[in-house]
């Protein structure tokens, strides 16, 4: 039997098993049939994927099954943060059919911003938020046109409308479709619950792969006979750091930490301890199986702003600090807590030649940004500087989207991109406070909000800005503006109902 198909009936079983935890988990939040839509449309994708053992039918049905799913969700956004995840976007070619080379590189994820976001786009009425009324638009449309213009010169002008393709699927329609197309509490809930859902087999998949030895996903390239520079293994300490379907156990962490932050809301609808707790445990082996550093500092930020920002916050603080200290003390006990104290950033040793790379990498690329601060410079990688942090893959391992958007964008472009996400923070927090004392559900989705946003601008600091990263902070940042116009209406119908109720009692 080939390894592949080993892999899909694995692949199938665990997430079956995912799915039933998933269903007890977000039974308050997602309709039965809701439900059901996702996960079928999970499994007829993961299916296709593995069995049409061609890239582009595969590619070409998915784009069919997606584009007719999205007219019979009852929240759109649901669907598309339940299946953002069930495929690894393994990328190729679309033929230029013989005019030009090609027409843009394709994906998995590309192929949903076509079929799903695209369609909620074309259906949005700028009468309900018109573009640019929001400073989060402004800041996000400006950042987007400074990367097209700077890269006009020295370039053609296919390729220029290619790039500004490639950056209107992947970064614009993710944050302008959830923040316009998510419009009450109950579509907020959805969509936290469907990301919360796409989480789960994602973590028991990459757990089973950690515990195996095996990435269930790294042969589907030869499946869909199609290269990919991602999904190859890579190890720490001795052990996998599995992937999941995100192509490299940096993104699979980064998604586990913006899921455990939806989950911080979720868990505060499950009655059951049990449920609860069981849902805790397998957003828990989800970060824990790549092993990536990065995502642990962030979702233990996340953590900690979640904890101050509810009730009694310093207490849960003193709380959250005492656990850590048993925690710790109990590990310092076992056999092998030696290398477990090893992973944890800034304290174990366990690859700290990345660490002195990445140090030695800022320094060059410093000297670099001193010769062009103010808009960058696109060809960056062309400086002697900089050729001399090629590593042995050929490539120079940029894994801070900060200095990366620096090189390429100068100080303007910086300020622009940290403007993004620093607004939308402001703009969440603005509601919170005063969504409070009226709904108190409304803040608690904005106190996970706020907290996946500010984990995220820690963690790209240790990221690289491909494969499903700009993807989901784009969607976040795009979930938090809809979030503060829900709560603009709700305060708005909560002042008309005051004052009906002053009248009626005059």
């Amino acid at each position: 039997m080939p390894e592949f198909i080993k892999a899909y009936i694995a692949i199938m079983f665990l997430s079956t098993v995912a799915f039933y935890y998933a269903k007890k988990v977000t039974s308050n939040i997602l309709p039965e049939k809701e439900f059901k839509l996702y996960k079928n449309s999970w499994y007829i994708l993961t299916s296709l994927a593995f069995l049409t053992m061609n890239y582009w039918l595969f590619w070409g049905l998915s784009l069919l099954l997606v584009a007719t799913r999205v007219k019979k969700a009852l929240y759109p956004t649901g669907l598309y943060m339940a299946i953002i995840a069930a495929v690894p976007p393994i990328n190729a070619a679309l033929s230029g059919f013989g005019l030009i080379n090609y027409l843009m590189y394709v994906d998995y994820l590309v192929m949903l911003s076509m079929a799903l976001l695209l369609v909620i786009f074309l259906k949005i009425q700028s009468s309900q938020l018109p573009i640019g009324r929001i400073k989060t638009d402004i800041f996000v449309i400006s950042y987007l046109l400074l990367n097209i213009i700077l890269n006009v010169s020295g370039t053609t002008f296919t390729d220029i409308l290619r790039q500004s393709a490639v950056l209107f699927l992947s970064n614009f329609l993710p944050y302008y479709v959830l923040s316009r197309a998510i419009r009450d509490k109950d579509q907020l809930k959805v969509t936290l619950g469907a990301f919360v859902f796409a989480c789960f087999p994602a973590a028991i998949i990459g757990f089973f792969e950690a515990g195996k030895g095996w990435l269930l996903y790294s042969s589907l390239q030869s499946a869909l006979n199609q290269y990919w520079a991602f999904g190859g293994y890579l190890s720490r300490d001795g052990a996998l750091r599995a992937s999941s379907s995100f192509g490299h156990s940096i993104a699979f962490g980064f998604v586990m930490a913006v899921g455990l932050g939806a989950y911080l809301f979720i868990q505060t609808t499950i009655k059951q301890k049990t449920t609860k707790l069981i849902g805790f445990g397998i957003m828990a082996l989800g970060l824990i199986a790549p092993l990536s550093r990065g995502p642990w500092v962030g979702a233990a930020a996340l953590v900690t702003i979640y904890l101050y920002l509810g009730k009694n916050g310093v207490s849960n603080l003193l709380k959250l600090m005492m656990g850590g200290l048993l925690v710790l003390s109990f590990v310092l006990v076992l056999p092998f807590g030696d290398k477990i104290i090893n992973l944890i950033p800034f304290v174990g040793k366990t690859d700290s030649q990345n660490m002195d790379y990445r140090q030695q990498l800022l320094d060059a690329s410093m000297i670099v940004i001193a010769k062009s601060p103010i808009f960058g410079n696109k060809h960056y990688a062309d400086e002697p500087e900089m050729q001399k942090m090629i590593q042995g893959e050929k490539i120079i391992d940029l894994v801070n989207i900060y200095v990366s958007v620096l090189l390429n964008t100068g100080i303007v472009g910086l300020f622009l991109y940290s403007c993004i996400f620093i607004s939308a923070c402001f703009l969440t927090y603005k509601s919170m406070r005063k969504i409070k004392s009226v709904d108190y559900e409304l803040f608690q989705i904005g106190q996970s909000l706020l907290s996946i946003l500010i984990a995220i601008m820690i963690m790209i600091s240790a990221l690289s800005d491909q494969l499903i990263i700009p993807y989901l902070y784009y969607a976040t940042v795009g979930i938090s503006v809809a979030y503060a116009q829900v709560v603009k209406k709700a305060l708005q119908l909560n002042l008309n109902a005051g004052t009906v109720n002053n009248i009626t009692s005059v």
